[in-house]
């Protein structure tokens, strides 16, 4: 009985310490759901321009009209 037990606690054992024993590897990282990517480049500069828009003259609706049936009103 004895040698059962200990045999048990040994195979336990092993079979703990060889779960999850993978390396990371290098230049590499894991995210939350548990996917591993290639690191990102961190010191990269953005040199995308933000586009920009210039706007001539502001419309305004003058027209009286209402919302889902509710009080008529202008803008």
């Amino acid at each position: 009985m004895k040698k059962t037990m200990l045999a048990m606690a040994v195979a336990i054992g092993l079979f703990a310490v060889s779960c999850n024993n993978e390396k990371k590897a290098d230049g590499t990282h894991q995210h939350e759901d548990g996917s591993t990517h290639v690191d990102h480049d961190s010191t990269a500069v953005d040199t995308t321009k933000q586009e920009e828009f210039k706007v001539d003259s502001v419309a305004t609706d003058s027209t009286t009209h209402s919302h889902d049936g509710g009080k008529p009103h202008t803008h």
